[in-house]
């Protein structure tokens, strides 16, 4: 920070603390913000759960005397949430929404002042079956956050200009590039160690990912064994395909290691191609071939796929095997430089940036 500028005070409001990506990327800004010497205060009710990522910032809270109703608990916190948020607002240079409910009384509460954000890290109405009243409630809410009066900064290009959303700035989640070290697996004859992070939800693609698995070992012979963290999906029935192994690697420490046990890490979803993906981004820094629809891949530093299927996945397996290791070599080295640009000191400044030049201050 140059010493013509204050330092910023930065509060950002959640309503629990959970091991989703959006929540690790807070916590990590959090803490580099405070490296660059802005105060940084994240604000929950005073029954809210530890951080599951650790930060240095320091808690607020609001209290909430009907946490006891667990029909309108939720409601609640939402209003007292916004009443802390107004009777303090002068106290903070920025407040900084995360998700589509907390982007509610960030938005009432700063009107009138250039004080509100919303870090918009998914399009999060796809996530949402319309089926059920609850999904298209959700559907319904989260569409609607983005035409709140905040100051909209997205994760990665493609939201922009996405269906309702239209921001001003992009800034991509970082990475600790002093734990995702760049250290490529060899090959070695017909073993080939394959990485995904597996999850339930359908949408996230993981079935798909071991079905093309299990096809290509079927016609080509390769022994290909397929590392799984964290989840399988429920159809899946793991006794009938041998050649998973499933691992839960919480933390960073444990889940940068389990990206360098893979030759070939595949990365892909059946939603919202392009937009950023930190198993991607983790996998590119951690020195494997990558297979995947998301950011930071592409055509040079991945093998790179849209409107993805088990069909296209297959291909892509194949045309790993297919690669010499010259330009195997080619693609994971422009990765390693790609990555560069996500050390989390860069991304933290790219966001405080954004905070300057709508508070004039820049």
């Amino acid at each position: 920070m140059s010493l013509d500028k204050k330092p910023l005070k930065i509060l950002i409001p959640v309503l629990a603390f959970s091991s989703a990506g959006g929540m690790r990327v807070l916590s990590k800004l959090a803490d580099r913000f405070i490296d660059m010497g802005h105060e940084v205060n994240f604000l929950g009710s005073q029954r809210i759960n530890k951080p599951y990522y650790p930060t240095r910032a320091r808690m607020k809270f609001f209290h909430n005397p009907l946490h006891q109703l667990p029909v309108v608990r939720g409601l609640f916190n939402l209003f007292f949430m916004f009443i802390y948020l107004v009777k303090n607002r002068r106290n903070y240079d920025v407040v900084l929404a995360n998700y589509n409910l907390t982007a509610f009384p960030a938005a009432m509460a700063t009107l009138g002042t250039a004080k509100g954000f919303y870090y918009i890290q998914a399009y999060e109405p796809e996530f949402y079956s319309r089926n059920t009243f609850i999904g298209f409630f959700a559907y319904y809410i989260s569409t609607l956050s983005y035409y709140l009066p905040l100051y909209k900064i997205v994760n990665g290009g493609i939201y922009k200009k996405y269906k309702s959303v239209r921001a001003t700035d992009v800034v991509e989640p970082g990475i600790n590039l002093g734990q995702f070290i760049h250290k490529p697996k060899l090959r070695t004859g017909d073993i080939v160690e394959v990485g995904c992070i597996g999850r339930e939800l359908e949408w996230k693609g993981t079935s798909e990912i071991i079905q093309a698995v299990s096809d290509v070992r079927a016609r080509t012979g390769f022994d290909l064994r397929l590392n799984v963290a964290f989840e399988l999906p429920k159809k899946i029935d793991a006794s009938s395909f041998p050649f998973i192994n499933l691992s839960l690697p919480h933390g960073d420490e444990k889940l940068a290691h389990f990206y360098r046990q893979s030759s070939l890490f595949i990365a892909t979803g059946l939603l919202q191609d392009n937009a950023f993906h930190y198993p991607c981004l983790e996998a590119m820094a951690s020195g494997c071939a990558v297979i995947t629809n998301y950011s930071p891949g592409n055509n040079t530093n991945a093998f790179y796929l849209s409107n993805v299927n088990t069909d296209k996945i297959t291909k892509a397996i194949l045309d790993y095997l297919d690669t010499d290791e010259v330009q195997l070599n080619a693609k994971i080295d422009r990765a390693q430089k790609d990555v560069l640009a996500y050390d989390w000191s860069v991304v933290a400044q790219k966001m405080i940036l954004c905070f300057e030049k709508r508070l004039n201050l820049s």
